[in-house]
């Protein structure tokens, strides 16, 4: 598919910028796996392990991330908590592989409630490009497709296409080192649902793009990215 006259349909983004945090437990355990939590909700949390909550893991705000914690694969022993309270949320049912690197993206599903989508990190980008990602937390309903370009530019191709809420595409190969326009449709049209901006990716560097529901008020959805551990 041919993204083409992307000028006519642009709309302004608010993009949040979160990285990863350094790992707060090491080791070479091969049982053990790298986990990462993202807060693509509006509530604050706090991830625990056993019954502690380590420094940078803890009043998790919209955009924002865990550090990248190592953790026995089998037997993680995480929960995600709203900040505050010593009660785990419920449908966080942690499945990780010995080796494996995973993101854990909390997001809205119904009123009142948060869901959990669990997405492996392993991709290694061709030579001299960087590997992206999208996750749709927008709401129940929606679904896109991706677009990188160089910017301004009136025609590309799909990265991704039809993400559906709450799932992930794969990554995808996309140049880095120079800057390149991210802009997000509705899947299977060429109406910009959201102009991400431009960014430099860097050379052999993961990066997901998280899809969140619009402000009050507004009709855009909003996006932020996340850099893997």
């Amino acid at each position: 598919m041919q993204l083409r006259t992307l000028a006519l349909a642009l709309v302004a983004s608010t993009v949040t910028i979160a990285a990863c945090g350094s790992d707060d437990v090491t080791g070479a355990n091969a049982n053990n796996a790298t986990v990462q939590f993202i807060n693509a909700t509006a509530v604050s949390l706090d991830i625990a392990q056993g019954s502690s909550v380590a420094t940078g893991n803890g009043a998790l705000s919209y955009g924002t991330t865990s550090l990248c914690i190592v953790t026995d694969a089998s037997n993680s022993n995480l929960a995600v908590r709203e900040t505050g309270t010593s009660t785990a949320l419920a449908g966080f049912t942690p499945s990780f592989q010995p080796g494996g690197n995973y993101s854990v993206i909390a997001y809205p599903g119904a009123p009142g409630e948060i869901e959990f989508g669990t997405v492996s990190n392993a991709f290694t980008a061709s030579a001299g490009q960087g590997g992206l990602r999208v996750f749709n937390g927008a709401g129940a309903g929606t679904s896109y497709d991706i677009y990188v370009s160089a910017p301004g530019a009136s025609s590309a191709t799909a990265g991704a296409n039809n993400v559906g809420y709450g799932s992930g595409s794969s990554y995808f190969n996309v140049a880095a080192g120079t800057a390149q326009q991210v802009r997000i449709t509705n899947a299977g049209t060429q109406a910009v649902a959201l102009d991400v901006g431009n960014r430099t990716f860097t050379p052999g560097q993961n990066v997901t793009l998280v899809i969140t529901p619009p402000l009050a008020g507004s009709p855009l959805p909003r996006a932020f990215y996340v850099t893997g551990c």
